[in-house]
């Protein structure tokens, strides 16, 4: 995270490694990561973020996501 008070909305990359599974696996990952920040965008201080994601994110439900999601949000806002 890197915060940049020039930017008004945060800008998020994400880099999904091949030890996380097949190419098809990564983009379903990246595609939901990028619908569960964008909904809740409005939570992240305006800045540049780098979004990375484990093997065991490809077994996660939208639920279990979501509520990492939040996890990684409050632990981004509160610093």
């Amino acid at each position: 995270m890197l915060t940049d008070s020039s930017l008004q909305n945060a800008h998020v990359g994400y880099a999904i490694g091949r030890n996380v599974g097949s190419a098809v696996l990564r983009n379903r990952i990246r595609r939901q990561l990028r619908s569960q920040l964008e909904a809740k965008s409005d939570q992240l201080p305006a800045g540049w973020y780098l979004v990375g994601a484990q093997p065991r994110v490809g077994a996660m439900s939208w639920a279990d996501l979501g509520a990492t999601v939040d996890q990684l949000i409050a632990k981004v806002a509160g610093s």
